[in-house]
């Protein structure tokens, strides 16, 4: 499994960095009549986790660009990063596509992974 480039800085961005509880562990089925009945699908749950890195130099964004297309073959694969938070190893996977923004310094990049169970 790849591993987060040790020459890049993580999504830890601190008023960016978002945890959510688990997400599709939970069946829901809506009867004709009643509320709606809930049982458990799964106990290994996905978490979104959001976050930005604030800054990165041009050649910084050509290494994740990089690590992103060929490592994680497009996004499709999970890696291994620690958590900017708790300073947890944890493996992580792109929820969907990353943002990047110019600012002042060069750009900022922000996205939605999810940690994987």
């Amino acid at each position: 499994m790849p591993s987060w480039p040790s020459s890049l800085p993580f999504f830890s961005g601190r008023s960016a960095y978002e945890l959510s509880g688990p997400t599709g562990h939970i069946l829901r089925t809506q009867p004709s009549v009643g509320p709606a009945q809930r049982r458990l699908r799964t106990t290994a749950a996905s978490r979104p986790f959001s976050g930005a890195i604030s800054y990165m130099s041009l050649a910084q964004l050509a290494a994740f660009e990089a690590f992103y297309r060929d490592d994680l073959r497009l996004g499709s694969l999970a890696f291994d990063a620690v958590d900017p938070l708790t300073g947890e190893a944890r493996v992580y996977a792109f929820a969907g596509e990353y943002k990047i923004r110019p600012n002042k310094l060069g750009v900022s990049v922000s996205a939605t992974l999810e940690i994987m169970p």
